[in-house]
């Protein structure tokens, strides 16, 4: 790993309440695509997706190691270690990719870490409207109040895009989701959440990048 997950790990409770329960797909080969200046792929097979992200972002591949060794390696300690052990399991059951930008926690009141993860898991269907629904009940679930729902072109395929707000431990984020089918049986998902303004065209630059195989 080129560089570890900070020490804001608060987003990772949501994408352990979403990846509960959820498997990997299987690998096969995935495009390229282009990686914007300045941005850095992470992902492979074992993940089944692959994402560019700012080379200033931290990230971490739950597929490489147990979530105990690599939150041991990622230089956190008291309860910000202790969260991040939590939070982690649920991820690496997905074999999950997970980044944060270090930076966004200066601006943020909240001292929230803007950060991304996604993973792969069976498909609930194979029409847009399906993914829409299985979203939004998943989301009511964690009392999440979606904002949009729509299809949307992504990468030359088609894709989900979900955008909501989240009540999370005290602190109101913002979420966009894209659920992307690999025409395998799976759909991978990759949820960008922030408590920030100003980064819906950040997301949307990583949204490109994103191929799932």
């Amino acid at each position: 790993m080129r560089r570890h997950v900070t020490r804001s790990v608060l987003g990772t409770a949501l994408a352990a309440v979403l990846a509960a329960g959820c498997g990997g797909g299987d690998a096969g080969e995935a495009p390229a695509g282009d990686v914007p200046d300045g941005f850095r792929r992470i992902g492979g097979a074992a993940n089944g997706l692959l994402i560019a992200v700012p080379e200033s972002w931290a990230s971490m591949d739950l597929a490489a190691g147990e979530p105990e060794r690599l939150a041991e390696q990622s230089g956190l300690s008291g309860p910000a270690l202790e969260q991040a052990r939590s939070s982690l399991k649920g991820l690496a059951a997905s074999k999950a990719l997970y980044a944060t930008d270090p930076r966004s926690a200066e601006r943020s009141r909240n001292r929230f870490a803007t950060n991304l993860n996604g993973f792969c898991r069976p498909s609930v269907g194979a029409t847009e409207q399906t993914l829409i629904d299985a979203a939004r009940a998943q989301l009511a679930e964690v009392h999440a109040e979606v904002s949009e729902a729509t299809g949307v072109p992504l990468g030359g395929t088609r894709a989900v895009r979900i955008r909501y707000a989240l009540p999370l431990r005290g602190v109101r984020v913002r979420g966009t989701q894209y659920h992307v089918p690999t025409g395998r049986g799976t759909t991978c998902v990759v949820t960008l959440t922030t408590d920030l303004d100003g980064n819906d065209a950040l997301f949307e630059q990583i949204a490109g990048t994103i191929r799932a195989f």
